[in-house]
């Protein structure tokens, strides 16, 4: 038996026995050779070798995209990548970056929601748009880099130039420079060792509050033992607790063990909240019986989530514990947007358990 098997059996093992320690039954997960071998591996989640391609566009038409290409190349070199200049270099993908004064909308993407600009198809500003391509296969994934103007004339204009267009790519260059479309990239490709080797040597909290909400969706036992370090640092601590919320039943342990705590925290409320998400595709028993009992805390935050949860989890038994609390929080006089909560989650949950609500519909 090889080492890496070894400590993969450890590992299991371990988790295990805490779910159990818990209450909670064998994970689901840990009796299968390999954690998240339902999900598919990406073609790329070992793509090292990149090629990149640039094409920049002005009012002027096809301009010189040197600069916008070496930009783009520092940024994946500084994430672990190696680019070729040649395409007749092996190469496991292409990067392909378009770079346009006004940009002219190609539609939607599966990843173009989570760019920090605003998504719309209206944008006509200076922005440029990556996509990949790998054999001859072109997924539908984007990421948009928009410059903070809309109207490079008058931006231009006021900078005391009147080459609006190389006052664009400037800006749209400063913009890569900055932007974390490698992360995403790697991401995309599930490339879950390049991203925690990443978060390792970061020292920027913005980055490495990033690189934990991307590991988040990437199950393995590496992901979920950094999710857990970072659990421990109080400035990572929210972020990381709703990453495990991604993982499924890998981070049931985890986070049961954080509401084990006395006083109600953000750590907790988060931990609630995941411990929901996961119950949307999980019926582990012990969900029920945590929700239910945090519906008695007396922390109206606490028994928001519990509730809702409680609706995700889909489990009937908790219509009864739902209307006491239900009659609880419309008898209640308070006005605080707290309680308010309180109310329309409940109210919620009792509509997503009572099938009858829907036939009245």
């Amino acid at each position: 038996m090889n080492t890496q098997l070894k400590n993969f059996l450890v590992f299991v093992g371990m988790v295990a026995g805490i779910s159990c320690g818990m209450g909670f039954p064998f994970p689901a997960w840990a009796q299968q050779p390999q954690p998240g071998e339902h999900h598919l591996s990406h073609p790329l989640v070992t793509a090292q070798i990149l090629l990149v391609e640039s094409i920049a566009l002005t009012e002027r038409g096809l301009q010189d995209s040197s600069t916008i290409m070496k930009t783009v190349t520092d940024q994946l070199s500084k994430a672990g990548f190696t680019v070729v200049s040649s395409p007749d270099q092996p190469h496991d993908a292409v990067v392909r970056v378009k770079c346009e004064e006004r940009q002219t909308w190609t539609g939607p993407s599966k990843l173009r929601n989570t760019s920090p600009v605003p998504t719309s198809r209206l944008w006509k500003g200076p922005a440029c748009h990556i996509s990949y391509r790998y054999e001859d296969q072109s997924p539908n994934w984007s990421w948009d880099v928009r410059t903070p103007f809309e109207h490079s004339e008058e931006v231009a204009k006021d900078a005391g130039t009147a080459d609006s267009g190389t006052f664009a790519l400037q800006a749209l260059q400063t913009q890569l420079a900055q932007d974390d479309f490698p992360l995403y990239l790697a991401a995309e490709w599930g490339q879950s060792d390049r991203l925690i080797r990443l978060w390792q040597q970061e020292t920027e909290l913005d980055r490495r509050l990033l690189i934990l909400q991307l590991l988040g969706p990437l199950p393995s036992p590496t992901v979920l033992a950094t999710l857990q370090r970072a659990v421990e640092d109080p400035a990572l601590a929210v972020t990381a607790i709703t990453a495990l919320g991604e993982q499924g039943e890998f981070g049931i342990p985890t986070l049961a063990s954080i509401l084990e705590r006395h006083s109600p925290t953000p750590q907790q409320l988060a931990a609630i909240q995941a411990l929901g998400k996961i119950a949307t595709h999980s019926q582990a028993p012990a969900l029920f019986d945590k929700f239910v009992r945090l519906l008695k805390s007396e922390d109206p935050r606490v028994q928001t989530m519990a509730a809702r949860s409680l609706g995700q989890l889909g489990d009937r038994r908790a219509i009864t514990p739902l209307k006491t609390l239900s009659l609880h929080a419309w008898t209640d006089p308070s006005a605080h947007p707290d309680m308010q909560a309180l109310r329309e989650a409940v109210s919620w949950s009792l509509w997503q358990l009572t099938p009858s609500a829907h036939s009245e519909e």
